[in-house]
């Protein structure tokens, strides 16, 4: 199983580079994605599998566990002596060279869900037992979103500076499940879990009080993207929340299974029709290059 899933994965990226490729490969089919695991969820399929095997052809720039701000900004470093030395926003660098190159119509972007529901919850949780009113630090939290809606709003505009013929699809992820799962591979626990651990540090032990933060750090991220998605007419929010209510569709506490991803390129792919006002996939299907 675990050749066949790294065969599959391999054979879609090579299809995509071929039609990459094509000189005159539809615009309309072209993406640009960058993002963390829900666009590159090793060894098990991800949202940019399924929207490869309609027929896109995707420049895959995303990397499983990515935070937002090393996405945009940049986080890698050296030291030499006593001095360090930046080395800049390497990542959106390579993003804005793939539009100069592809001159894609959209780029997708999956971003932000390791920085709220990710190993840095714990920054923005109180202790139970401190009785101060609330179990979120909600100055902190607050904060923490007004810094991700900068970092967004320089990504937006480096894109569409860079091409502005292009659009930027951005989802915002469904209600992380806090069930002490982490992502396993063949029975073997390779991350995680994320949120449970944090929960028990700060005493917070009921579901109730576990879902309502979940709740409302999800709540705030989706409404700061809808504000976005108000100001840029380029930029477009889809919302996902209650898509996968069940416990069953995800295989641990902030990643789904197979088919929710099946689930979310298909809702992609409305999203794109509903922009370009015709479905692509069915307008240039004579075009799409097959394995």
């Amino acid at each position: 199983m675990a050749e066949s899933l790294k065969t599959f994965k391999k054979e879609q990226i090579e299809i995509s580079e071929k039609r990459l490729a094509k000189a005159d490969y539809p615009k309309e089919l072209i993406i640009v994605a960058e993002g963390d695991s829900w666009f590159d969820y090793p060894l098990k399929k991800d949202i940019l599998d399924y929207l490869i095997k309609k027929g896109y052809a995707i420049k895959k720039l995303a990397k499983g566990g990515d935070s937002l701000e090393n996405m945009i900004y940049g986080s890698d470093y050296t030291i030499v002596g006593e001095d360090v030395i930046h080395a800049g926003p390497q990542s959106l660098q390579v993003t804005l060279n793939a539009v100069r190159s592809h001159h894609p119509k959209f780029v997708l972007f999956s971003g932000g869900g390791n920085d709220i529901v990710g190993n840095e919850i714990i920054g923005f949780l109180n202790h139970k037992n401190a009785m101060n009113g609330s179990l979120v630090n909600k100055p902190i939290f607050q904060e923490k979103l007004l810094r991700m809606k900068d970092a967004l709003v320089f990504f937006i505009e480096a894109i569409h500076n860079t091409f502005a013929g292009c659009h930027i699809i951005m989802h915002g992820y469904d209600y992380a499940k806090i069930n002490g799962k982490g992502y396993s591979f063949i029975l073997k626990n390779l991350k995680g879990p994320w949120i449970l651990p944090s929960m028990g540090q700060k005493a917070i032990t009921t579901k109730t009080e576990q879902n309502e933060i979940i709740k409302y750090l999800v709540d705030e991220f989706n409404s700061m993207l809808a504000l976005l998605d108000q100001t840029y007419p380029f930029f477009h929010h889809i919302d996902l929340r209650g898509q996968f209510p069940n416990d069953n569709e995800w295989d641990n506490e902030i990643h789904l299974k197979n088919g929710g991803y099946s689930t979310i390129a298909d809702i992609f792919h409305a999203k794109i029709e509903e922009i370009l006002a015709f479905n692509p996939l069915d307008a240039f299907a004579h075009e799409i290059i097959a394995m």
